[in-house]
């Protein structure tokens, strides 16, 4: 049977790489992001589908057993300080899908969590969702940048299975 939805970011994701494929923009943003990466992770994907710019949201999906990583073109103008934060956020996601705990673990341990800790020492935007994936996307980006966190935040990392990043 035919799911309309892993049909339909199927075709988004190769449509937008197809689209991209000469743009020397986005191929040199990957190949940037990627060269910092890959001193700080073990794998990464093969490909990044670019949206549009007018698309300012970046996103990781996970369908079925298909994962789509879309960066907003909009991010290839940022200054350089944050010019990859989508990518690292996104790229967190993309490895956190891969060993994520199961909804209920995370629901549970994100029950117990130190929200007004978390809003401080890592960000707003990592209490966004209720079972932790923020969360680890973002403590991820920082980690990637160098940001040191402190036991707290390590330790509930590693309660959500937070991908491993190399110093």
């Amino acid at each position: 049977m035919i799911n309309p939805v892993a049909l339909k970011y199927k075709f988004l994701y190769n449509s937008l790489i197809y689209l991209n494929k000469n743009n020397k923009k986005t191929k040199q943003y990957q190949e940037e992001g990627f060269r910092i990466l890959s001193s700080k992770v073990d794998r990464l994907p093969s490909q990044i589908a670019f949206r549009p710019k007018f698309i300012k949201q970046s996103s990781c999906i996970k369908i079925f057993d298909k994962l789509y990583l879309f960066i907003s073109k909009a991010n290839l103008k940022k200054p350089i300080e944050e010019r990859f934060d989508a990518l690292f956020h996104e790229i967190g996601h993309w490895l956190h899908f891969q060993n994520m705990p199961k909804l209920e673990e995370r629901k549970k341990i994100w029950e117990q969590a130190d929200i007004d800790k978390i809003k401080n020492d890592v960000s707003d935007y990592a209490v966004t969702a209720d079972d932790g994936k923020e969360f680890v996307a973002e403590v991820f980006k920082g980690l990637v940048k160098g940001k040191i966190y402190d036991d707290y935040i390590m330790t509930l990392y590693k309660k959500f299975n937070g991908p491993a990043v190399k110093k």
